[in-house]
């Protein structure tokens, strides 16, 4: 008899140091360069919004990526291996009550996770019918998706390593949860390098801004969660027609049976 082989997990599990290494690479030039680029693509969409309760939750420390936001309770949720944070939680179990925040941010959760299927679904659990959830995730069509796999090394490096998904697959999963996708926005056209790096291939971001402005490094993905709708019933009676009988008719044999 031949066994067959064990199934294995979907994803390879990321390394227990992970969100120290990326949260490091964001404090470097390069991070604080996408960081800039990520915050202006925030900066067109947060003042729009309103509600109650706003949440961010990423795989790194707090960077304050509701800066401008006009709701007047917000938090922010980071890994417990940090240290830091207001909540300190994993993203997979969020300590929040379902249908309860009107936007949640989702800042690189998904890239870290070894289960981004259940991020997400927490992610949206936790938002309220009508409300906004927002992700903010590495782009896999893009320059920095193609180099890393040219680039020696680069895929064991912060910002170059990481599970990348396309906005249209992330898009597929907020469908199957209720959400409805209202737009797309991406940046950061250039290679996450020093600034001497930056400065020379700045003709990249001006040339990928023109023709290919969907590739950025970085996008922004935004969905609506679907309100329950009511509908309501039709009358049982119409004006000039005989209502129905309430009376439940009874078989003859067991009527009879019953009075004897």
């Amino acid at each position: 008899m031949q066994l067959p082989p064990l199934p294995r997990g979907p994803y390879r599990r990321h390394p227990q140091d992970m969100p120290h290494r990326f949260d490091r690479w964001l404090d470097s030039d390069a991070g604080r360069a996408l960081l800039h680029e990520e915050r202006e693509l925030l900066a067109d969409w947060l003042p729009r919004l309103v509600g109650q309760r706003a949440v961010s939750v990423g795989s790194c420390a707090c960077r304050d990526m509701l800066e401008g936001i006009r709701i007047p309770w917000c938090c922010n949720v980071t890994p417990p291996e940090l240290g830091r944070g207001q909540v300190q939680a994993q993203a997979k179990a969020l300590p929040i009550a379902k249908n309860s925040v009107d936007v949640l941010l989702l800042h690189h959760g998904l890239e870290f996770q070894d289960e981004p299927h259940q991020v997400l679904r927490e992610a949206a659990g936790c938002v309220a019918p009508g409300g906004m959830i927002a992700v903010v995730s590495f782009q896999p069509v893009s320059l920095l998706g193609l180099a890393r796999w040219f680039r020696p090394g680069a895929r064991r490096r912060p910002g170059w390593v990481g599970r990348y998904f396309t906005p249209y697959r992330v898009s597929d999963w907020l469908q199957v949860l209720g959400f409805e996708v209202e737009g797309l926005a991406s940046g950061f056209h250039n290679l996450p390098l020093g600034e001497r790096g930056r400065r020379r291939l700045a003709w990249l971001e001006w040339l990928g801004r023109r023709l290919w402005w969907r590739h950025g490094a970085c996008y922004l993905l935004v969905a609506r969660k679907r309100a329950a709708m009511v509908r309501p019933l039709a009358p049982s009676f119409r004006r000039g027609e005989p209502s129905r009988p309430t009376v439940i008719s009874v078989p003859v044999a067991r009527w009879q049976r019953n009075v004897e």
